[in-house]
């Protein structure tokens, strides 16, 4: 996505609306012809939802000579905070009447999009968002924010300064977008490359991973790429490009060279004009997307491009100045950081993304519906001893055995043998061990010894307990019933 190109946007509308300088002799042979497509006739859209609102109301401003005045003289934070905005009072009839129509022609296009929508909604949709409406929340239309709706008559000062503020952070925004879409563009050409070797056969893809290997060497020998905007890469394009190579270097002269509009600013696209020698190096369009792919270079030349407006672009208005240029170079080329060149990596030197980055590119949109991926610390334990861990036993749980958990027992139609004359064990002179004070010795790792000798389990610990406590209850009954008096008949 090439967002700053034509009418320089990318320094917003102030940029501009620079009012153009004399032109300074030039020196050298004639300058190159703006390519096709690049020129002022022929501007690059910006992405915007709004780009053909935002070009009329630039075109209308850069007429009056009033304000592009206000504008040379202005400060570039004023600018992009919008403050500019304020000079709006000064400019003349016509071109406030000429805002006024656009933005009335904006706010009926922005109308008709409205009933479109609404045509496409249900009834309960169209509720629900006078709902939100109502609420200060809007779902299905987003007010925009670019202009002042509440007047749809007429261009005012809000006006210039919500287009100023809204055009900043959406750039902004979309720049990122931009970084943001090659990365996956990088990780989908990666799992693609992966699926495909999976694919074929060993020997095929023995075959495929050396072909690939030779074409990723092959990319890799070319000659040496100049750092962006140092002296050699310069000289460089002195020399191969501008035919000069019988001249020494001048600053001056290689920047009015390649001022092609002679406004004595290097544009965007100026500056992208000086760096294609570079790109060639690395990136040749004869040659297979499989060895120079030319998405890659037009991220490279994204990123040689920002790296020099970040060098040079003192004021931060993505205009390179004659003054900034030469404050940079030197008058004859003898600054120090300008003659430093430390060569530059590709972006297929450098990591675009993380092993994390792509686990998670593949969780999102390469995930097979219905796999389960098991935890990463997941060890084998025998069945015995993961029973153990993670499984207590049933009277730990709070919960009576299993045998009390719908299986009858004998006392349920006839008393047990301790209720037919005989007392049980721990009532025969000796409470059980667990009642002493320690724990029961299937607790301590070891079998239960009764009284007489003999291995009890768990379950008839638990059952002679339950056993106890129906007796406990059934001479509370009795009691309680020998204590009232005897008005019926008891019920057998």
């Amino acid at each position: 996505m090439h967002i700053r190109q034509s009418l320089s946007l990318a320094c917003l509308l102030a940029m501009l609306l620079v009012c153009c300088t004399a032109k300074p002799v030039r020196r050298g042979p004639p300058p190159p012809q703006p390519v096709e497509g690049d020129s002022p006739e022929h501007p690059k859209s910006t992405g915007l939802a709004y780009d053909h609102y935002l070009r009329q109301v630039v075109d209308v401003l850069e007429s009056d000579p009033e304000f592009r005045k206000k504008l040379e003289t202005a400060n570039v934070s004023d600018i992009r905070s919008g403050k500019i905005a304020m000079y709006l009072e000064m400019v003349n009839h016509t071109v406030r009447t000429s805002l006024d129509e656009i933005k009335r022609r904006e706010i009926s296009r922005l109308q008709e999009l409205a009933r479109l929508q609404m045509q496409g909604m249900s009834g309960t949709d169209v509720i629900m968002n006078a709902m939100n409406r109502a609420h200060d929340g809007v779902k299905k239309f987003e007010i925009p924010s670019y202009l002042d709706v509440r007047n749809p008559h007429s261009f005012e000062v809000k006006d210039l300064e919500n287009l100023i503020i809204k055009t900043t952070s959406d750039l902004e925004e979309l720049d990122k977008q931009r970084k943001e879409e090659f990365k996956e563009y990088e990780m989908e050409k990666t799992f693609e490359q992966q699926e495909h070797l999976k694919a074929l056969k060993e020997e095929e893809r023995k075959r495929e991973e050396a072909r690939l290997e030779e074409l990723k060497k092959k990319h890799a020998q070319h000659p040496k790429v100049n750092h962006p905007g140092s002296k050699d890469q310069f000289e460089e394009v002195w020399e191969k490009v501008d035919h000069l190579e019988d001249q020494e270097f001048n600053p001056k002269t290689f920047f009015y060279t390649h001022d092609v509009n002679g406004d004595m600013e290097w544009s965007v696209d100026e500056v992208d004009a000086v760096l294609q020698l570079e790109l060639d190096k690395v990136y040749d369009a004869k040659n297979s997307p499989d060895e120079d792919d030319p998405v890659e270079r037009q991220e490279e030349m994204n990123r040689m491009r920002e790296h020099v407006f970040q060098e040079m672009d003192k004021d931060k208005n993505w205009r390179i100045s004659f003054q900034e240029f030469i404050d940079y170079t030197g008058s004859q080329g003898q600054n120090q950081e300008f003659q430093k060149d430390d060569g530059w990596k590709t972006v297929d030197e450098e990591p675009v993304f993380t092993d994390e980055d792509y686990q998670r590119y593949l969780q999102e949109h390469h995930a097979q519906p219905g796999v389960i991926h098991p935890p990463e610390n997941l060890q084998f334990q025998p069945e015995g001893q993961l029973h153990q861990q993670e499984q207590p036993s049933e009277h730990q749980q709070g919960q009576p055995p299993a045998h009390q958990q719908g299986q009858p027992q004998a006392h349920q139609g006839q008393p047990p043998a301790h209720q037919q004359g005989q007392p049980p064990a721990h009532q025969q002179g000796q409470p059980p061990a667990y009642q002493q004070g320690q724990p029961p010795a299937h607790q301590q790792g070891q079998p239960v010894d009764q009284q007489h000798g003999q291995p009890v389990d768990q379950q008839n610990l638990d059952a002679e307990k339950l056993q106890q406590q129906i007796r406990d209850l059934q001479n509370q009954l009795q009691q309680q019933q020998q204590q009232q008096p005897n008005t019926q008949q008891p019920q057998h």
